[in-house]
C-alpha cells in the first residue's frame, strides 16, 4: 500500500520578467519544507511559457492539513505577491500508485 496517498497539485504563472524570481521562490519553498516531517515529496516543475507547477505528497491527511496551515504555507502566502499573475490553481489529489516509491522499497529490500 502506498503510504503517501495525499497530495496537492498547484499551477501558477509568473508575471512577465519574473520567471527567475519564481524559480528561486520555488527553490526556497523546497528548502523550507525540510521543517515539515509529514511532507514526504515536493516537486517544482517548469511547464513552459512562464508557467510552473508544484506537486507535494504527504503521509496522511493530518500532514496535509499541517502543511496547508503551517509556517511554510504562511511564508508562501506572504512571499508570492508580485511574482505570479494570480493565485495558484490548487487541486487536492490522491495518489493511486507510484513506481518511484515502489522501486526505492525494492532496492532497500535487496
Amino acid at each position: 500500500m502506498n503510504h503517501e496517498q495525499f497530495a496537492i497539485w498547484a499551477t501558477m504563472e509568473a508575471l512577465p520578467g519574473k520567471e527567475d524570481d519564481a524559480r528561486e521562490f520555488l527553490r526556497e519553498a523546497a528548502r523550507r519544507l525540510g521543517s515539515e516531517p509529514g511532507t514526504t515529496n515536493f516537486y517544482a516543475l517548469e511547464i513552459g511559457d512562464g508557467k510552473f507547477a508544484i506537486f507535494n505528497m504527504f503521509i496522511d491527511e493530518a500532514a496535509l492539513q499541517a502543511h496547508v496551515n503551517g509556517d511554510v504555507a504562511n511564508w508562501v502566502r506572504d512571499s508570492r505577491e508580485g511574482l505570479f499573475v494570480r493565485d495558484y490553481d490548487i487541486t487536492r489529489t490522491e495518489v493511486i500508485t507510484t513506481t518511484l516509491a515502489e522501486m526505492a522499497q525494492a532496492k532497500q529490500a535487496v
